[in-house]
This record gives C-alpha cells, structure tokens and sequence, in this order.
C-alpha cells in the first residue's frame, strides 16, 4: 500500500516507533486540493479540502500490511484512511493512502507546521508514542493487538447533547 504522510509521521523517528522500523521507500510529495491545520486543541495536524490548496508531505511507496495496522492503531479513532492522488517532486502522480479525520473532528484554523512541532512537541510527543505502542504490542505478545485502541495522543472528544 502507499501511504501520504502530511504530519507527525513524517519524522523518521515517530515512523520507526510506530511502524517498528524504519520504511525504506520515503519520497516527497505534494497533496494538491487540501490545506494542513491543527486539530482544535491539539498539537497534530489534520487536511481540511481546500480548491487552491497543496500540502507538502512524503509518499511511503509497498507498505507491508503489519506496518500498516500498526499506523492504525497510531492514528487511532481519529484518523481513517482515504485514497487520494499525490504528485512526487519528479512529475509522477501516484495513489496513495492519507489518514483524514471524521467530519466530526473540529478543526483549528492555524496551519500546522512540522518545524514547530518539531521544535516545541516532539520529545514529549515521542515518549507518549512509544507508550501506545508498547501497550499495543503486549496484548498480542510482540504483534500489534486486532482491536484499534483509543490511543492515549487523541483522548475521546465528549458527545455534546
């Protein structure tokens, strides 16, 4: 599968802790039709469509399907995977898979940037993720478990009502 990453996974550090090792086939990307901002009271990033919009990201070509469920469980309840089209920086257009949040998921107008991120929330960001996937991966003894848990990044949001 081919996978477009716009946020968190694309430090090669979050993608070794998450997928259990590093992708090899990682080149940049650009998301055409779509903007990047925050999730509403979150560190992390969501697309928004946007007709003029672009998004820089890196294309992650024949993920095998452990690694992807491993994302999954990552992204948690947040996040579901959508195909869309990605233009690499040689021309070439590719399906590829995002992970788009619900339209129930309220987004923050800012624009997320991953120098900012990086700079001000990844060090705490890391030792969280790691967490969530260790406490995946015990309750299958080493793979990752087959119910996606509500990650401990992205706590539930409280049905209004």
């Amino acid at each position: 599968m081919n996978l477009f990453f716009y946020g968190t996974l694309m430090d090669p550090e979050v993608r070794e802790i998450v997928c259990g090792r590093p992708l090899d086939t990682v080149e940049p990307a650009v998301a055409q039709g779509f903007r990047r901002v925050h999730v509403a009271g979150r560190h992390y990033p969501m697309l928004l469509s946007h007709a003029s919009g672009w998004v820089d990201g890196l294309l992650v070509t024949r993920v095998e399907p452990e690694a992807v469920h491993r994302l999954q469980v990552y992204e948690g309840w947040e996040y579901a995977l959508h195909p869309i089209r990605v233009r690499t920086h040689s021309g070439q257009v590719v399906m590829a898979h995002v992970f788009m949040c619900p339209p129930t998921i309220r987004p923050d107008p800012r624009q997320w940037r991953l120098e900012t991120w990086l700079l001000r929330h990844k060090r705490p960001f890391l030792r969280k993720a790691q967490a969530l996937m260790e406490r995946a991966l015990k309750r299958r003894g080493g793979g990752v478990a087959g119910r996606l848990p509500r990650p401990g990044l992205a706590p539930k949001l409280r049905r209004q009502g």
